[in-house]
């Protein structure tokens, strides 16, 4: 009789043991702190890289040759996950984008002079804060969300590169810089739809591009592209 009454004491313990273990292993929280940091949680830093085109021409004198590669982009974007739906965030980039100006007797920016080629390059730094809405379940991986975001950009470097042949059939290569056309300060709105690794994005530049006192047409206001998560 006592050898039993051991016996069941001996199962039971055992049986409260092993269902301790079931439970830890199935709820790991109840043994451990929860990590605040990685892709679904509190907070979130990743490099990213991004390529666009204009989609817009620009205005009539300052028309772009398309399709080009218009816009390239590094950046680093940092997440605040508010609940499982909503996380606002804010990045930060350096910005490159180089517009081909068509060549033509309509051309009137910078000037209408007909070169071979003309092209203007610009290098910015940009700041962007953003909402985002997140969609579907997903463990500690970044999901699929959108984003809606303001950018403000100021530019660091701005250069105006024209290739022209001269009446003896030599070619000249032009770079010009310091000029006093072009906006140092710019700011847009932007939206982007994120598929985990691969965000698409569209942009658009609401100040000019030029000063108003200087009668330019606009060059492309509208850019879109692709962006690579780097983490």
């Amino acid at each position: 009789m006592k050898n039993c009454i051991l016996i069941l004491l001996f199962l039971n313990i055992s049986l409260q043991i092993n269902g301790q273990e079931i439970l830890l292993k199935k709820d790991p929280a109840i043994d451990s702190t929860i990590e605040k940091k990685g892709p679904n949680r509190k907070h979130f830093w990743h490099p990213f890289m991004g390529f666009g085109m204009a989609v817009d021409a620009g205005e009539k004198g300052a028309t772009v040759v398309q399709p080009n590669l218009d816009q390239f982009a590094l950046g680093l974007r940092y997440k605040r996950r508010i609940n499982n739906i909503f996380s606002v965030g804010f990045e930060f980039s350096y910005t490159n984008y180089a517009f081909s100006i068509k060549q033509n007797n309509q051309k009137t920016t910078p000037d209408t002079s007909v070169n071979q080629k003309q092209r203007f390059y610009y290098y910015d730094l940009q700041l962007s804060p953003y909402f985002r809405v997140n969609f579907g379940k997903r463990g500690n991986v970044l999901g699929n969300y959108f984003d809606m975001a303001p950018y403000y950009e100021t530019v660091i470097a701005f250069t105006e590169f024209s290739k022209y042949k001269l009446t003896d059939g030599s070619v000249v290569r032009a770079r010009r810089s310091g000029v006093n056309y072009f906006q140092r300060f710019n700011y847009g709105i932007q939206a982007r739809i994120g598929l985990k690794k691969i965000i698409f994005f569209g942009q658009y530049r609401i100040s000019n591009a030029f000063y108003g006192d200087k009668n330019l047409a606009e060059i492309p206001r509208i850019t879109a592209g692709v962006q690579f998560v780097l983490r």
